[in-house]
């Protein structure tokens, strides 16, 4: 068994495009880290995806992912980059489970492979036809969250200093692969969960307010309304 942890990043699809009532971004980078069964990084991808249907890179986009018009213009398009992308994940011949921090990834893919036409081969459909695993909402299940924590959130609980830069597809997934070996090492999570416990207990307050000051011969006139005061190829 291989464990697949891949992050995409994305761009606004154009109005123009006559696409964006069905497809509102596109995939402009996929990053991933493949890991061993012992969870050891082995193999690392990623390819920039030159994108269809916009005017180019939003200045927010570039702003956020460091992904400039000029990485993307000889990048392959997203049915190239994405054959790449499963070719990479079967070349090892063992069984691959992929995971993303989130399920807004498999979404995407999905959504994207409809509208662009992508045509799934056989040995693609495990791995395509599959929701991916959904690291996210396992994570907030195991520690009772109600609410969906972001992966810099997640790591700082886990006590895990994100390394690379945020928003870049790689460093993301490098990122997420290391929160789910301590996740799935059970010494090192009940750890992190002993950290976690602690730190979001409430602070017990040795006194009162009233233990600290005298109040007897202090005069207060309130007279106000009420309310007022105050994702290249390395490894194998």
């Amino acid at each position: 068994m291989k464990y697949v942890v891949v992050d995409l990043e994305m761009n606004n699809t154009s109005r123009k495009s006559g696409v964006s009532q069905f497809l509102k971004m596109e995939t402009i980078e996929i990053g991933s880290v493949m890991l061993d069964e012992n969870l050891q990084e082995i193999a690392t991808f990623r390819t920039y995806i030159k994108p269809e249907y916009s005017d180019g890179i939003r200045k927010y986009i570039s702003d956020l992912t460091g992904i400039t018009n000029a990485m993307v213009a000889g990048a392959p398009g997203f049915r190239e980059a994405l054959r790449m992308f499963t070719t990479w994940c079967l070349g090892t011949g063992d069984e691959v489970k992929i995971y993303a921090w989130s399920d807004s990834d498999y979404a995407q893919i999905s959504t994207e492979m409809m509208v662009k036409q992508y045509e799934i081969c056989d040995m693609e459909k495990a791995l395509l036809e599959k929701r991916w695993e959904d690291f996210q909402k396992e994570f907030d299940s195991y520690l009772g969250f109600e609410r969906q924590l972001s992966l810099s959130m997640a790591l700082d609980l886990a006590g895990i200093d994100f390394k690379g830069r945020e928003h870049d597809a790689l460093d993301d997934a490098r990122n997420t692969a290391e929160l789910l070996q301590i996740f799935k090492d059970k010494g090192r999570f009940e750890e992190t969960l002993k950290r976690i416990k602690e730190a979001m207990e409430p602070t017990k307050l040795e006194c009162t307010l009233g233990d600290l000051f005298d109040f007897s011969n202090i005069i207060c006139s309130y007279d106000r309304p009420e309310g007022e005061f105050l994702h290249s190829y390395a490894g194998f």
